[in-house]
């Protein structure tokens, strides 16, 4: 709340981010498994009523039937489970114990504080499960997920139309030849991205505050694999491998510990041609994401979607401020004040866009590390605080205007007296 109330371009530039992370998850998933892609509502169970013309011949009730058995039987993943993976939605639970002999004894020894017993998959764990053990998370319905959301469509429809409303009302301010407060240009930026942000977000689920716990014998025995060290996968695969055999001397229960068992019966299932799992650490640190949500997302879009949403976000919520070019300001230093920040917050994306590579360049022409820790000051430093004083100063001088409003500020539109609202 306090980066949407301060600084609305990054919260934008975050919810573009997260966007593209998951649908580079998404994309990935569909690769591997096409028939995971959401089906259509009614095609499987009736076929050619895509191309049927006389749809009106089937019972509505029936439809309707079809369409609940359809989406509540049909595993699929989709974007909202891309974001809930994303922001750390699904996770493990409990830790892997060594020690213990036997499968019985689960190697998923419950701590005291359930949540220190949670481990949350990095992206690229995320894109491992899913390739190769979709399953474990495919069977937990969207329906699931979006039910224990506590942002509800009737929320967002209210908070569209008001802000929809005020952007109308300043719209027809201009056209009418009625002046722009300064505040009401600033709250016109703040409103334009938090429509954005909610169309970036709209498959997000929104106020989750624990994460789904895969705790079935499947996931049990993927976390195993997950969690096996080098040595541990390279046991626990030969163990696989004489099971395929018909082996029976291949070790279980008390001939090996439970990890080994457990990842051995995962790797059962990617014989005969298994993929080693990523390298550890396969999860994030403690305490980082337990809360769905939390900002320290990674995934591998960071030098790719960064960059743009870098550029577009500041360019979008600065540009909003130049209605405000000919407004009346207390002072003329003021206004000046005004015009530079106004470009500075527009532009400062794309002046560390246009730095950075040359820079960049020149370091790998020179071979110097020092041209290349100067571009990182500039880039993550330099520039963000000459931003953060500008937008700053913005936000200030928004609030000194009110002083010295002039009359014609205080006079409504003529359309507002037929707009039906609640005061």
């Amino acid at each position: 709340m306090i980066i949407a109330l301060l600084a609305p371009e990054l919260l934008l530039f975050l919810a573009i981010n997260e966007r593209v992370s998951a649908g580079i998850l998404l994309k990935k998933v569909l690769k591997f498994h096409p028939h995971l892609a959401k089906p259509g509502m009614l095609d499987r169970y009736i076929p050619g009523r895509a191309k049927s013309t006389n749809v009106s011949t089937q019972c509505p009730y029936v439809v309707q039937c079809l369409t609940v058995i359809e989406q509540t039987s049909q595993p699929y993943f989709g974007l909202v489970h891309a974001f809930y993976a994303n922001m750390g939605g699904f996770a493990f639970y409990g830790s892997c114990s060594d020690d213990t002999p036997t499968v019985e004894e689960s190697p998923f020894e419950v701590a005291a504080n359930p949540r220190g017993a949670i481990e949350v998959p990095r992206f690229e764990t995320l894109v491992y499960i899913m390739k190769h053990f979709p399953h474990i998370i495919t069977n937990i319905p969207e329906e699931t997920i979006l039910d224990r959301a506590e942002s509800s469509s009737l929320s967002k429809a209210v908070l569209i139309v008001q802000v929809g409303r005020f952007c109308t009302n300043c719209a027809s301010r201009l056209f009418q030849g009625l002046p722009l407060s300064l505040l009401e240009v600033s709250t016109a930026a703040h409103a334009f991205c938090t429509l954005l942000t909610y169309f970036v977000w709209l498959s997000k689920p929104l106020n989750i505050a624990t994460p789904t716990l895969l705790r079935e014998k499947d996931a049990q025995e993927v976390y195993a694999l997950l969690k096996c060290s080098r040595e541990e996968y390279d046991e626990a695969l030969e163990v696989a491998k004489k099971r395929a055999e018909g082996d029976s001397s291949a070790p279980t229960g008390p001939h090996s510990s439970a990890k080994i068992v457990l990842a051995a019966n995962a790797l059962q299932h990617l014989l005969p041609t298994p993929e080693r799992p990523p390298l550890q650490p396969g999860f994030k640190e403690p305490g980082i994401m337990l809360v769905p949500g939390n900002l320290s997302n990674k995934s591998p879009n960071e030098g790719t979607a960064s960059l743009p949403a870098s550029i577009i976000s500041p360019i979008l919520y600065g540009l909003a401020h130049f209605l405000a070019w000919n407004d009346h300001f207390p002072t003329p230093l003021e206004r000046l004040l005004w015009r530079t920040s106004s470009f500075v917050v527009t532009f400062s994306g794309l002046v560390g866009f246009t730095m950075v590579f040359p820079l960049l360049l020149l370091d790998k022409l020179l071979n110097s590390g020092f041209i290349q820790a100067l571009a990182g000051v500039i880039v993550f430093l330099a520039i963000p605080a000459v931003h953060i004083v500008a937008s700053g100063s913005l936000i200030a001088e928004s609030l000194r205007q009110l002083f010295f409003l002039d009359s014609t500020a205080y006079q409504l539109p003529s359309w507002s007296n037929y707009w039906p609202r609640l005061s």
